[in-house]
């Protein structure tokens, strides 16, 4: 089998996705896939100076071009859109790093959409500079859902075996209850089990599902969300054949029994859920969408604009997400879903 294409955007010039990406390349990289990265040779250049890096840049002439001009052991870059380097203030929001950001991103959807490249690892880029060139998104996920043509979609989080899916992701902790209704619940339990089967080779994924109260409500003393939304979706979820059980208590469903139990739980709301994740594992989660229709993961961290620049950025969470977006992709080549590499 041919060795399959890691798309990777490029991130915010000024944070750190430029120093993740070079690390992962000099000290990670496998000979099991190929990179080609989406977004400015002058960057990368600037980088690769600025941190005394030696790595041959090859400039890929256009995305169709990308399996015939690749060449081993370099860094292998599309070009997303014009992009000045005195416009680079490190660790600064620029509406200029926002906008290449962006076009990084979209050229390597692109790419996976013509099947060119077979997965994406997203860098980390500010939603701030990218609204400010323009761009009107919360963020990578509302771009690829758009792109896609996709409106349901779900964000997991998972190191090794863990793995966290979401019902609600970034909204204020305020507006959770009313988005936890039957049908938001069953929509993540329905995407979460068929991308396990999907991309992850789980025949019959076990789902366990957190409640949104302390105690499942305690009968309704705290709460009613169980009985009238959470419980519902779950006995129409098993009414469909997956294996799903809960709601369990949020603070008992992460013990180590459950943990080697179920391959995936299904939290309500994005602290929930992540705290546990993070306290874990922090340096090597890694972000995934599912319910789009090509394969994406991202490390689970921001811009970190406090210490980009300073070649202290810790790359372990990137590599993860090369790593994962590998397995994906091999799964996919193996089971040749819509696959021609």
């Amino acid at each position: 089998m041919n060795r399959p294409f890691i798309g990777i955007s490029m991130g915010d010039p000024a944070g750190v996705g430029p120093e993740v990406i070079l690390k992962h390349l000099i000290y990670e990289h496998s000979s099991k896939y190929k990179v080609v990265v989406f977004g400015s040779k002058d960057v990368f250049e600037f980088y690769l100076e600025r941190f005394n890096l030696a790595m041959q840049i090859n400039s890929i002439s256009s995305l169709d071009r990308i399996d015939k001009e690749f060449k081993e052991g370099e860094l292998n870059i599309v070009e997303a859109g014009e992009f000045n380097i005195k416009d680079l203030t490190i660790g600064k929001v620029n509406k200029r790093c926002g906008d290449i950001a962006f076009k990084s991103f979209t050229k390597a959807i692109e790419a996976a959409q013509k099947n060119l490249v077979h997965a994406i690892v997203t860098a980390p880029f500010s939603k701030e500079a990218v609204n400010l060139a323009g761009h009107r998104y919360a963020g990578h996920t509302e771009i690829l859902a758009e792109m896609t043509g996709v409106k349901d979609y779900v964000m997991m989080l998972a190191a090794k075996r863990f793995r966290i899916a979401l019902v609600t992701t970034h909204v204020a902790l305020r507006d959770v209850p009313k988005l936890v209704t039957k049908e938001n619940v069953l929509k993540t339990i329905r995407i979460t089990h068929s991308d396990l089967k999907k991309w992850f080779g789980i025949e019959n994924p076990r789902l366990a599902v957190a409640s949104l109260n302390p105690h499942r409500s305690e009968g309704g003393l705290m709460g009613d969300e169980e009985e009238k939304q959470i419980i519902p979706a779950i006995k129409q979820a098993r009414s469909e054949g997956i294996n799903v059980e809960g709601p369990f208590s949020a603070d008992t469903i992460f013990v180590r029994e459950k943990r080697s139990k179920y391959d995936c739980f299904v939290t309500m709301y994005h602290d929930q859920g992540l705290s546990v994740l993070k306290a874990l594992y922090f340096d090597s989660s890694v972000n995934i969408t599912l319910g789009i229709p090509i394969i994406r993961t991202s490390p689970d961290h921001g811009t970190a604009f406090d210490i980009a620049g300073k070649f202290i950025a810790n790359h372990r969470s990137f590599t993860e997400a090369v790593k994962q977006a590998y397995r994906m992709a091999r799964w996919k080549q193996r089971k040749n879903l819509g696959s021609t590499f």
